[in-house]
């Protein structure tokens, strides 16, 4: 494996289907190689380098319809019109003057009758950046095909900006004039700043203050966060506004919901980031929905219609998570609280008509999960106009049931006597739905209460295969369990074709969309990538298409698991990568790569992904003759001590490696990145075991890391103190108040602290547009060392972000700089090698 077979693999971003059936459509990320436009953000994730492939499932034919590659521009989120004729989709493709990769993004269609691809306009989408803190989210759901899940971009990490609404038209939301889409605006805006402020500081006419209030000194966002709600036909390219609503670009969703008559828009907006309090903490912070203020609205779906916001009651003024229609048309539910500080938001039905919302009885909706910055199954449907099922739980106990809701307020458990706690929900023909329980595939009716168990899944369960809507009835329903050798196997429960049957699934595999009874899937490994069609009434698999297939020839160095216990008695597993000519009975340089709160799995695991990006891919190291070894670490119980905890993984994993013959433990490596950075300075200033460690993007100084500011939060008035999430991340160091409030807690957790402790030569690589941890908790340290005279190397990466994986360009100099570091030291060769 070589940085280059890493840097040349496509990815497969989406899948979609045409409601005939006949046409799959495939988002293709194109290898990062030279041409391409780079730095909008982390390469491996970029849709601005994809391509929409169609591909025929009778025939099989395949093409690439977009050829984006002599442009440099990226065509992704490709949708169906409701009559597989049409496909819409998101594109930076450059038109006219503008210049190579595109400077928006805006809306392309694809006709299936001619073969055109063509734009629909030059209005600037908004869409949501993927890596990270995501900003400007969005929740779209309706429309032609009445879903009540996100419309998707794909499989995970952006929803769609847009949706049909019938054969010709599209609901878009836009940005308003002169505005720029996020995926080319967050990374590049400080850039733009500091081109701005330079011309005016040259000038001398304009100031460059850019200020920010809290307190009494506190603003709302200006006009910066505003979306532009349209409908655009498809046919005569003609764009109507809606509505504009207000719309904070940093935290919560933008969801907007098409009544099932497809004549309203409900819309629920992030509108201002609550105001922080001395001594009070927001409940759920890791949902950041919780964080922010939020208004529900109504209007006609119409040009020019009037929006109608929503009346509260006084008691629950502040709407959280908007649940959806009824199927009239008439109602909306959702959940609402109290204040910033409630964790037990309540039932609330809003009527379209008189545009106020009521409380349903007592029901209390505490689920953590909200917004879609976190996949989770949706917790309240509509059985019909007046009754809706909920996740509850009784007032005294935790577990989860689904419990039926009348339009009075009255409320029955209608899973209280099962053995297991019901999860995920699909609706079947005849009002019956059907959950997932424990073991078992169980079928109720939520009208009379009664239910009855389908199927039995096994010991581990399942989950539920394509159909994502609970709310949908499909015609053929899956479940996924596994064997005992940890393949998928994927049942049929219901189908519309013949009788029940099954196909197992390798382990690797993901099960992707349900089509007329067979499942599309993706399998990607040693051998390439491959998205897969497979029928489980006769047990045919064919390929639709196929990529890195030149993995194949790559000469893979080999996994080996083992079991050990950590230093406090936890039994877990840990993992090694063999150089692919490996020599049993020879002992090998070993790199640790470290991780804290990572377990290590035997099957699937994450780090051990032959595929993964840039820098993480361990196959690199292997490839260079380290055996490169992963521990689990698990976190502590009690979090305070995850400083002193960091050892108690890492030093029995290199034990049982030595034992089993395999490190020489005379000649160790550490390295990590993100926690795994934190995770290096911890270790070293803890041991001094390692000949050589390399710290990318870690945090040593907490205290500093809870206040600092995200570096891409420039050009924002007033609301750029508030783009960070640190205060919220640091949860996972067991730090829960502010550092004023236990500065000894945050100090003993600091490796900045134990800095004179560090006596092994430490290289830091850090991004200095790090939004999950400023540069300067680098340059710090590294200037700590300098001051004691100590071998150390600090290398900052202009523009690089969090992932260090901007610029190809810069993905290979890391890897070369850790490897030369790791070759001085560890290996003993010149530090000129490379």
């Amino acid at each position: 494996m070589t940085i280059d077979d890493v840097l040349g693999m496509e990815h497969l971003d989406q899948v979609t289907v045409s409601s005939d059936g006949e046409w799959v459509s495939a988002s293709v990320q194109r290898p990062a190689k030279a041409g391409e436009v780079f730095g909008r953000t982390a390469y491996e994730i970029d849709p601005s380098r994809n391509d929409v492939w169609v591909i025929s499932r009778r025939t099989h034919e395949r093409r690439n319809i977009t050829q984006g590659a002599p442009e440099a521009a990226g065509f992704w989120c490709a949708s169906w019109s409701p009559d597989g004729r049409r496909l819409a989709m998101l594109s930076t493709r450059p038109e006219n003057s503008e210049p190579r990769g595109g400077d928006n993004v805006r809306l392309y269609l694809w006709e299936r009758d001619t073969d055109k691809l063509t734009r629909l306009g030059d209005v600037a989408m908004i869409t949501q950046t993927r890596y990270g803190g995501a900003i400007h989210r969005l929740d779209l759901r309706g429309g032609a095909d009445h879903s009540t899940v996100p419309h998707s971009c794909a499989g995970e990490g952006e929803n769609a900006p847009f949706l049909w609404l019938d054969n010709n038209r599209l609901l878009a939301a836009t940005l308003p004039d002169g505005q720029i889409s996020g995926l080319i605006d967050e990374a590049s805006r400080p850039f733009r700043i500091d081109a701005r402020d330079a011309r005016r500081l040259r000038d001398g006419v304009t100031p460059t203050g850019e200020a920010m209030g809290s307190g009494a000194a506190r603003t709302l966002p200006p006009a910066e966060g505003t979306a532009v709600i349209q409908i655009v036909d498809v046919k005569t390219r003609q764009w109507h506004l809606v509505t504009s609503v207000p719309s904070y670009p940093f935290r919560g969703d933008l969801s907007l919901s098409v009544s099932p008559d497809g004549r309203q828009l409900a819309v629920l907006t992030p509108v201002a980031a609550f105001p922080q309090a001395a001594g009070r903490r927001p409940p759920h912070a890791d949902y950041d929905d919780w964080l922010v203020e939020k208004r529900l609205g109504v209007t006609d779906l119409r040009p020019g219609a009037t929006m109608h916001w929503i009346g509260l009651p006084a008691a629950t003024p502040y709407p959280l998570e908007l649940y959806g229609w009824s199927p009239d048309s008439k109602r909306l539910a959702l959940r609402a609280r109290r204040d910033a500080f409630e964790n037990k938001p309540v039932l609330l039905v809003a009527s379209a008509a008189t545009s106020r919302a009521t409380q349903i009885g007592t029901v209390v909706l505490d689920q953590e999960a909200a917004g879609t910055n976190s996949r989770h199954e949706p917790q309240l449907i509509w059985i019909d106009n007046q009754r809706m099922l909920a996740r509850l739980h009784a007032p005294a106990d935790e577990r989860l049931d689904w419990w039926r809701i009348g339009g009075d307020g009255t409320v029955a458990n209608l899973s209280a006597t099962w053995k297991f706690a019901p999860s995920a929900l699909r609706r079947l023909s005849g009002g019956r739905f059907v959950t997932i329980a424990g073991q078992t595939l169980i079928t109720f009716d939520p009208r009379s209460g009664r239910s009855s168990i389908m199927a039995d899944l096994g010991a581990d369960g399942g989950a539920f295969i394509g159909a994502g809507d609970p709310a949908s009835s499909p015609t053929s329903l899956f479940v996924g369990t596994t064997d005992a050798e940890e393949n998928q196997v994927i049942r049929v429960v219901i189908s519309s074709g013949p009788g029940p049957a099954a196909i197992t699934l390798p382990a690797t595999a993901t099960p992707l969309l349900v089509v007329q009874g067979r499942v599309l899937w993706q399998d990607g490994g040693e051998t390439g990538t491959f998205l897969n069609e497979s029928d489980p009434a006769t047990g045919e698999t064919h390929k639709l298409l196929s990529l890195n297939t030149s993995f194949a020839s790559i000469a893979w160095g080999k996994n080996v698991f083992f079991d050990y216990r950590t230093m406090d008695g936890q039994a877990v597993k840990g993992a090694a990568i063999l150089p692919p000519d490996y020599q049993p009975g020879r002992r090998y340089p070993t790199l640790v790569w470290v991780y804290e709160g990572y377990w290590v799995h035997q099957h699937g695991d994450y780090f051990l992904d032959p595929q993964m990006p840039g820098i993480y891919n361990l196959q690199l190291y292997a490839a260079k003759g380290y055996v490169v070894l992963l521990p689990s670490m698990p976190l502590p119980t009690v979090r305070k001590d995850v400083y002193a905890a960091v050892t108690h993984g890492v030093m029995p994993a290199i034990d049982k490696l030595a034992e089993m013959g395999i490190a020489d433990p005379d000649r160790l490596g550490v390295f990590g990145q993100s926690y795994g950075g934190y995770s290096v300075y911890a270790l070293l200033s803890q041991s001094g075991r390692f000949k050589a460690g390399v710290a990318l993007a870690g945090i040593t100084d907490l205290a500093g890391y809870v206040d600092q500011f995200d570096p891409l939060a420039r050009g924002y008035p007033d609301i750029a103190h508030e783009k960070s999430s640190n205060w919220v991340i640091a949860d996972q160091f067991g730090l829960h108040v502010l550092p004023t409030s236990d500065r000894e807690t945050y100090e003993r957790n600091s490796p900045l602290t134990h800095l004179d402790q560090v006596h092994t030569p430490l290289l830091m690589i850090h991004g200095t547009d790090d939004g999950r941890g400023a540069v300067t908790q680098a340059e710090q340290f590294f200037h700590g060392l300098y001051m004691q005279g100590k071998t150390a190397r600090l290398v900052r990466y202009n523009g690089e972000g969090h992932s260090l994986a901007q610029s190809p360009a810069n993905v290979r100099d890391i890897l070369r700089e850790t490897l030369m570091w790791f070759d001085r030291y560890v290996m003993g060769h010149g530090y000129d090698r490379f």
